[in-house]
């Protein structure tokens, strides 16, 4: 019988220029999925942080029951995942309307489809460049909640998508960490991407470089359920912390997005044909992994009309 042993763990070699490396500095407990009671849907949790899916339900088919706990458990695990989901432009536009007020897209719309339904399209031979951890519209007054994307057309393997909890990294700091950000507010204003080039002409996308930056707390409480959450972002939209323009200011929100990135916060999604995906975008971020060229990708999209409810707030 192998026995347990309580010595010390053997340090690994170091890389030139090094200090002796023994893995990442332990994390404080970020709790356990809990078992909500559902009566129509069957959410079940991917990872402890977040995440559920759901399956045996047909999203053309609900009743108002389930939808108002499809709601629920978007608010308790942040990113819902649906498999088997065999939707039509029209239709799709109508499992948005769970959710909120699908607005008109601003990203290419194809045609026959409504307005609210638009289009993240890789074509063949074409690198997709948004290789980052990021959210979407943080430089908005009223960032937007609600996303959801609706897989089309995949390659043959890759292209995932990773999804981080923003609250389960707050958990994780130390009590002095939380202190010592508790109270700041961070400057987010927008950068053009490779989307932005598509949705905008250069003229617009200058202007709007040149719009003020926004404020947000880089501390925000849930109003969903009362939990605190780092609200950062990508430095391209999440400038710096307004009560430290200083150098240690910059290096403090470096470390806080980095912070959010290790994968005890995250879940990874293999697409599969028809899967639709809807998630917390302004609690949450996510990552599109770049690893399929040569091959297409194309994911329908919905974005949901953000509200005053949605403002991120002490």
């Amino acid at each position: 019988m192998v026995q347990a042993t309580t010595a010390a763990i053997p340090e690994l070699a170091a890389m030139p220029g090094e200090r002796t490396h023994r893995g990442f500095e332990p994390l404080r407990p970020i709790g356990t999925a809990t078992a909500r009671s559902y009566s129509h849907i069957d959410p079940r949790p991917v990872v402890p942080a977040l995440g559920a899916e759901i399956a045996g339900i047909d999203l053309r088919r609900l009743s108002p029951e389930a939808q108002g706990e499809l709601r629920e458990a978007l608010a308790d695990r942040k990113v819902l995942v649906f498999r088997d989901q065999d939707l039509t432009p029209h239709q799709y536009a109508d499992v948005l309307r769970i959710f909120g007020v699908p607005v008109k897209e601003d990203m290419v719309v194809d045609p026959n489809h409504p307005p609210e339904v638009g289009a993240i399209h890789t074509r063949p031979n074409e690198q997709q460049q948004i290789n980052f951890w990021h959210m979407d519209h943080s430089f908005r007054e009223l960032p937007t909640r609600v996303l959801s994307l609706y897989a089309k057309h995949l390659p043959p393997v890759g292209g995932d998508t990773l999804f981080a909890s923003l609250a389960a990294a707050y958990d994780a700091l130390s009590d002095a960490m939380k202190e010592r950000i508790d109270g700041l507010h961070c400057y987010h204003r927008v950068t053009a991407t490779q989307n932005t080039k598509r949705r905008y002409t250069k003229e617009e996308a200058e202007a709007m470089e040149k719009t003020p930056p926004v404020v947000h707390p880089l501390v925000p409480r849930d109003p969903g359920n009362g939990r605190r959450y780092l609200f950062v972002n990508v430095p391209i939209y999440c400038r710096s912390i307004v009560e430290l323009q200083t150098p240690e200011g910059d290096a403090l929100l470096r470390q806080l997005y980095r912070h959010v990135q290790r994968p005890e916060f995250h879940f990874r999604l293999t697409w599969q044909p028809n899967t639709v995906v809807v998630w917390e975008n302004n609690h949450t971020l996510h990552y599109p992994v770049s690893d399929y060229f040569p091959y297409e990708r194309k994911l329908w999209r919905g974005v949901i009309d953000a509200t005053e409810a949605d403002r991120p707030r002490l």
